[in-house]
């Protein structure tokens, strides 16, 4: 019959002091990670506190700031097409406002004839430099009908487009993006049929008023007037066309400020402190310490004291 024998494990006072000074290493880090927890409020600060939860709120993060991007370009989307739609909305009404003085012109019986023409001509010169203006009009320093190519200018001072290019866009949301104006070719038309330009219906209508002759004021009242309403009716499409997109990003931008507020309650739960509980674990540690302190000193072989 054979026997066994057990030999016990002997732990030298080296080996002894050794895993008590790995101990109090440990407890320090936690006390270190605890102590930052309560003065920050968050379970995280660096990603070694909790790699697994630092990943999911570094992804949170990433879709929250995206986020944010969305709501701040439909705020500055919002912003191009309120001052698009109110800009081409007074030249709509400018420019009805010359097709009166026209009518006016060639429908009544003058007793002045002269000073009606002289005074419709300058009403039309008037007309012509108020929506060379609203052509020009900016948002910030950027003229809001040129497109993304001669961003601070759209027409030169004889009516021509010297823009360029598509109209500016923003990215509203996930693979959502959205004109914010419109060129202005496509808004004041161009060559004969467009309303600036040398060649423009503005330009022919004050050169047939300003004639004065019963021939070309006819011309005026019929032919360039009609050159004018389908003018007028494109202004007004496109008028229309930038208020259902200021439409459509409110909701967008709607959208975004609701996926924000979500992230932020949901990053804030994920990495929020129970400071009575961290308090509580904050003592344990500290006592446990002190604990390990105690232990080192009754440690005869090399005095530890000496190494903390």
């Amino acid at each position: 019959m054979s026997s066994s024998v057990i030999t016990g494990i002997s732990y030298t006072p080296n080996v002894i002091a050794s895993q008590l000074l790995s101990s109090l290493d440990a407890n320090q880090a936690q006390q270190a990670t605890l102590e930052s927890q309560l003065s920050t409020g968050n379970l995280v600060n660096q990603p070694s506190d909790n790699p697994t939860l630092a990943g999911s709120l570094l992804a949170s993060s990433s879709s929250l700031a995206r986020a944010q991007q969305y709501s701040t370009n439909a705020s500055d989307a919002t912003a191009w097409l309120g001052l698009g739609t109110s800009t081409l909305n007074s030249l709509i009404s400018t420019l009805q406002s010359a097709k009166q003085s026209v009518m006016s012109l060639s429908g009544n019986s003058l007793a002045n004839p002269q000073g009606a023409v002289a005074g419709t001509t300058a009403a039309l010169q008037a007309t012509m430099q108020q929506v060379l203006s609203l052509a020009n009009t900016t948002y910030g320093n950027q003229a809001i009908f040129s497109g993304t190519g001669n961003v601070t200018t759209a027409y030169d001072s004889s009516g021509n487009y010297v823009g360029g290019g598509n109209a500016p866009t923003r990215t509203v949301g996930p693979g959502v993006s959205v004109s914010v104006s419109a060129t202005g070719p496509s808004v004041f038309g161009t060559g004969s049929t467009g309303l600036l330009g040398p060649t423009g219906v503005l330009s022919k209508l004050i050169a047939d008023v300003s004639t004065g002759t019963p021939a070309s004021i006819n011309t005026a009242a019929t032919t360039d007037l009609a050159a004018l309403d389908s003018a007028i009716q494109n202004v007004t499409n496109q008028a229309a066309s930038l208020g259902a997109a200021y439409q459509s990003v409110q909701t967008y931008a709607t959208q975004a400020t609701s996926v924000q507020t979500a992230l932020q309650t949901q990053i804030s739960t994920q990495n929020s402190v129970n400071v009575a509980q961290a308090t509580t674990a904050l003592t344990q540690a500290q006592n446990s310490y002190q604990a390990g302190l105690w232990a080192t000193s009754q440690i005869e072989l090399h005095s530890l004291v000496s190494y903390l």
